[in-house]
């Protein structure tokens, strides 16, 4: 038998027998790890806090056989302000989604944590935009996870910015104003795609240092998220009920 203790936070719960949980934890070097906590839905159970939804904490873990077993939660942080409205905590929701279905599996990446853990904190304690945190988010995943679009200059001619640019969501492609328009694929201004490049290649802490009006935010958004669907194959169920609760 292992023990080993962790930091990771809680992205996914389920409920097992009377008072047990399950819990999907997001490590910092051990990639996604799904575990049992006995007990842990009593009110009284030192695991009850640390096993729910977005907590952070410092995990104990025992495992046999392949299976994992939480001992013991030390809480660092558990976001309480992600409730403060339901657009946020879904979109919150929607992070961890996004996380559970991209990391590759024995992929031990520390960045995917860091990059979680800092867009729920700026969703609580910042006056960023909820769609430009959105939107770094899904780009930096998609880049960090090998899916980089390649957004540095025209697919075709080379060509570094132009007024208008057009970006396929598909393929992850970029062409300047006179490519793109053969390719019939939605104009994407300079100020965008510059917004684009500074997710992709910037160092990590100033990943979300730009500011763009909202109207601009909602055609990145459009782009990040139709992107990161096509990059990963993937359907998330929150996508829908975010663009029915919201303007996403």
């Amino acid at each position: 038998m292992e023990k080993f203790t962790i930091d990771g936070i809680v992205i996914r719960t389920s409920v097992t027998g009377e008072a047990d949980r399950i819990a999907w934890v997001l490590t910092r070097d051990r990639g996604i790890i799904r575990a049992f906590a006995k007990g842990a839905r009593g009110t009284k159970s030192r695991l009850h806090g640390g096993t729910s939804l977005f907590a952070y904490c410092n995990f104990s873990f025992t495992e046999k056989n392949n299976a994992y077993n939480i001992s013991e939660a030390q809480v660092k942080e558990v976001f309480f302000d992600l409730r403060k409205s339901m657009e946020t905590l879904t979109l919150a929701q929607y992070f961890c989604e996004v996380i559970a279905k991209a990391i590759p599996e024995k992929c031990y990446e520390e960045v995917y944590l860091r990059l979680l853990l800092n867009s729920l904190h700026l969703l609580c304690k910042s006056d960023k935009h909820e769609l430009l945190i959105k939107s770094v988010f899904e780009l930096r995943l998609v880049s960090v996870a090998g899916y980089m679009p390649s957004v540095v200059a025209c697919e075709n001619c080379g060509e570094y910015l132009t007024d208008i640019m057009y970006f396929n969501c598909q393929t992850g492609e970029l062409f300047c104003s006179s490519c793109g328009k053969q390719h019939l694929l939605p104009a994407v201004p300079s100020s965008v795609v510059s917004a684009m490049r500074h997710i992709c290649f910037s160092d990590f802490s100033k990943i979300f240092s730009f500011e763009l009006p909202e109207d601009m935010l909602l055609l990145l958004n459009r782009l990040t998220e139709n992107y990161l669907r096509s990059a990963l194959g993937q359907e998330f169920k929150l996508l829908s009920y975010l663009s029915e609760i919201n303007k996403y």
